[in-house]
């Protein structure tokens, strides 16, 4: 078994893949530990953040990145470095899949936004550069349908992936129908 100052001091030498991520308070329920250590198993096989050390969860950055390849006795264990840890946080919990979503049809597109009608708009999730301009227009193409916002010729399948609306409510959504 390994000692916490060995492990503390393995951890710092990065075998793993470290990744630095924003400050974020991570509830004590979601680190796995000896005690709950059967409730990870769907996670064998992922990428986790593993340590000896729980303290270290306070700062994602100090916490190197390991596969979970099995579970023993309560410990988590990485195949590739041959090591256990008492302590495991998989990724997926804090890095939830990014929803994607299907454009909007021609036809649903002109139910939300008549022509002439003005649209505030941004790139999804930037707060910085925020545009507003008004649909003067589309027209369709062999392979798409491209509307013209301001002066810009713009697709409905790039809205779709890159941008998002506010509505009359102040929400931002999506260009298009969430899969």
């Amino acid at each position: 078994m390994v000692t916490e100052n060995n492990a503390c001091d393995k951890v710092k030498k990065k075998r793993g893949i470290s990744m630095k991520l924003d400050k974020r308070i991570i509830d004590r329920k979601y680190i796995f530990d000896v005690f709950n250590a059967d409730k990870a198993k769907e996670f064998i096989g992922e990428d986790c953040y593993m340590t000896n050390d729980i303290e270290l969860f306070k700062d994602l950055g100090s916490i190197n990145v390991y596969k979970l390849n099995k579970i023993e006795d309560g410990f988590f264990y990485d195949e590739e470095e041959d090591e256990y840890f008492n302590f495991c946080l998989p990724i997926r919990w804090l890095n939830p899949e990014e929803k994607s979503y299907r454009p909007y049809t021609l036809r649903e597109f002109l139910s939300k936004f008549p022509m002439l009608t003005t649209i505030t708009m941004r790139e999804r999730g930037d707060n910085d550069c925020i545009v507003t301009c008004t649909f003067t227009g589309y027209r369709t193409r062999l392979i798409c349908i491209d509307v013209c916002l301001g002066v810009e010729w713009v697709s409905l399948g790039t809205l779709a992936d890159k941008y998002e609306y506010k509505n009359t409510l102040g929400d931002w959504l999506p260009f298009g129908v969430e899969l």
